[in-house]
C-alpha cells in the first residue's frame, strides 16, 4: 500500500504551530520548576544540623 502525502491547510499548519508552542513554553516551564525544586532541596539547612546533632548527640552518650 502505497503512503500519500498529506496536505494540511493553513488554518491546520496554524493550529499546529500554536499547540507546539504551547507545549514548548509548558516544557520549560516545568525543566525551570523542576530545577528550582531540585536546589531547594539542596539548600535545605535542617540536613547538615541534624548530621552534626547526631555527632553531638553520640558524644554526649560516650
Amino acid at each position: 500500500m502505497a503512503k500519500r502525502k498529506v496536505k494540511l491547510t493553513d488554518e491546520q499548519k496554524r493550529k499546529n504551530a500554536e499547540i507546539l508552542f504551547r507545549l514548548q513554553e509548558e516544557r520549560r516551564r516545568l525543566v525551570e520548576e523542576t530545577r528550582a525544586l531540585q536546589e531547594q532541596t539542596k539548600r535545605k539547612p535542617g540536613r547538615k544540623r541534624k548530621k552534626k546533632m547526631n555527632t553531638a548527640v553520640e558524644e554526649q552518650l560516650e
